[in-house]
């Protein structure tokens, strides 16, 4: 997979057979992952750590939400400060 989406998307349009149909060709799961990553991370993202997809995932989702999302972050912070009182 080109790590350059507008190749990608246009290398699928240059590949489907029902070329008048108006409405894109779609990208799977597994694409979307990948370039959501690819660009809200950055191209040198990754895990270290020795995890699973499904938990790769959930790492990335989180660091999305928490850079882009201000009611996450605000969500976050929430639980954090209840788990520090509830721990005194």
């Amino acid at each position: 997979m080109t790590s350059n989406y507008t190749d990608f998307i246009k290398d699928k349009e240059n590949k489907r057979e029902d070329k008048d149909n108006i409405f894109c060709t779609g990208i799977t799961d597994r694409e979307f992952v990948y370039f959501a990553i690819r660009y809200l991370l950055g191209e040198d993202w990754y895990v270290s750590d020795p995890l699973g997809r499904k938990q790769i995932n959930q790492v990335a989702l989180e660091e999305i939400l928490n850079k882009y999302c201000k009611g996450y972050r605000k969500e976050a912070l929430r639980k954090r400060n209840k788990k520090e009182w509830l721990e005194k």
